[in-house]
């Protein structure tokens, strides 16, 4: 089969390909055998199998026109697929195959196949990008906030036991809550006389919600309205304000470990200047690990700023599906399912589909401005492009036979296109260095 054209169309709310497929007669003659070969098996009274004529056999399936359409579905199953995908076309939906005539032995097949595809869009820039990186050198900074983090991985709590201690921040507070949404009373999903122990000014909950807290003493009952809004404007409960009960049931205070050589020793080494020294080693090999592909994320996320215009929702949505079904496949892997990991984690189901929404429209964005950079610059993908893509792989070859064989090649294709935008946004990529 051949694609003989592909048109674009744009009807102001979705993007679809048109492609045009013609089959040859060696083909339609060939389909037309296969077809009524399978036909040929049937029960025929009066027929052996195998043995019943072709008017016999269209009359099985209700005449010369169904038989040939029963052509046109072997010709289309067996080679369209194939055909589309060597287009490099990858429709976002089962496509529609649109049959106008049967195809009749002797002569070519055409018929069209359409469906959704990702918006075609442009940027307002390809010049490069101007991105902050942290330094590829490791600084002495550096190496007092991992010592920082260690400390304070190896701290306890120590009970406040002053009767008359009132809640400031810093403390942690031991308490049973409860929290509503305002608008319906509903309760939010896992918090309801919840006992938690909550860091005021540390991030377990919002600020909003710390603040009513400052005050308190042990025994307390509060009541009170609050926003449901964290330090990055996100929320982890879905909009609007809630209301909390919340008990007070005690005080604690973090004691850190002092950093001194009995510390370092706990942690295999001789003493503080060893244990700056391994974590030098440890922080250099973690920035020349993470640092390259740091880049490529703050490159694309500063090109993605450059869309012009709005992705289109119906591409937000099929995205939106894939970042669902990946969430749903981790958990599966994992062993949890949704209800169990919303309880574990106190994830309002609001929230969590705001999130997935999120996310949709971040790598919908990044879909677009990828494609939108390679199409710019009029690069060409080669062999060699799409073998790096199975480097590391046990079989390379094997592994990308298998994608070729499934259909599959425009996805590699694509998938080349996104590595070589990507690489060259970090490549030309002005870089500010800052702590």
């Amino acid at each position: 089969m051949q694609v003989k054209d592909i048109a674009r169309e744009d009807d102001g709310t979705q993007q679809e390909a048109v492609l045009t497929i013609v089959a040859s007669a060696d083909e339609v003659k060939a389909a037309t055998d296969e077809f009524f070969k399978q036909i040929s098996q049937r029960e025929i009274p009066g027929f052996r199998k195998g043995k019943a004529p072709r008017a016999v056999l269209e009359q099985q399936v209700g005449g010369h026109a169904n038989a040939m359409g029963g052509v046109a579905e072997v010709l289309i199953n067996e080679n369209a697929f194939a055909a589309i995908d060597g287009t490099g076309v990858i429709f976002l939906d089962e496509p529609s195959f649109n049959v106008d005539e049967v195809p009749e032995e002797g002569a070519t097949f055409t018929f069209t196949v359409s469906g959704p595809v990702a918006p075609v869009m442009q940027l307002t820039s390809y010049d490069p990008v101007a991105i902050e990186m942290p330094s590829e050198e490791v600084t002495e900074d550096d190496v007092e906030q991992q010592i920082k983090q260690i400390q304070d991985h190896y701290h306890t709590f120590q009970d406040i036991e002053d009767a008359d201690h009132t809640a400031e921040m810093g403390d942690y507070v031991r308490a049973v809550m409860t929290i509503s949404k305002n608008a319906d009373g509903r309760l939010v999903s896992g918090i309801r006389n919840t006992k938690r122990m909550i860091g005021l000014g540390e991030g377990t909950m919002p600020k909003s919600f710390d603040e009513k807290l400052i005050g308190a003493k042990v025994g307390d009952d509060l009541e009170f309205d609050f926003e449901a809004k964290n330090a990055d404007g996100t929320s982890d409960y879905g909009d609007g304000d809630l209301h909390a009960e919340v008990h007070i049931e005690g005080f604690r205070k973090m004691v850190l470990p002092e950093l001194d050589d009995a510390f370092a020793a706990k942690l295999g080494c001789a003493d503080m200047e060893d244990l700056r020294k391994q974590m030098r080693t440890n922080i250099g090999m973690q920035k020349a690990q993470e640092l390259p592909k740091l880049k490529v994320d703050r490159a694309i996320d500063a090109a993605t700023q450059r869309l012009d215009g709005e992705v289109p929702d119906y591409f937000v949505d099929f995205v939106r599906q894939d970042v669902g079904h990946e969430f749903m496949q981790n958990l599966k892997e994992q062993g949890v399912d949704l209800q169990q990991w919303m309880l574990q984690n106190s994830v309002d189901g609001d929230a969590m589909k705001e999130d997935i929404a999120r996310e949709a429209e971040r790598r919908a964005a990044i879909d677009c401005t990828l494609e939108a950079i390679f199409a710019h610059n009029n690069w060409e993908i080669t062999d060699a492009d799409i073998d790096e893509l199975f480097e590391g792989e046990k079989d390379a070859q094997a592994t990308r036979k298998s994608w070729e064989d499934a259909n599959r090649t425009a996805d590699l294709y694509k998938m080349a296109r996104r590595s070589k935008a990507a690489q060259w946004l970090a490549d030309t990529a002005e870089v500010t260095v800052v702590e």
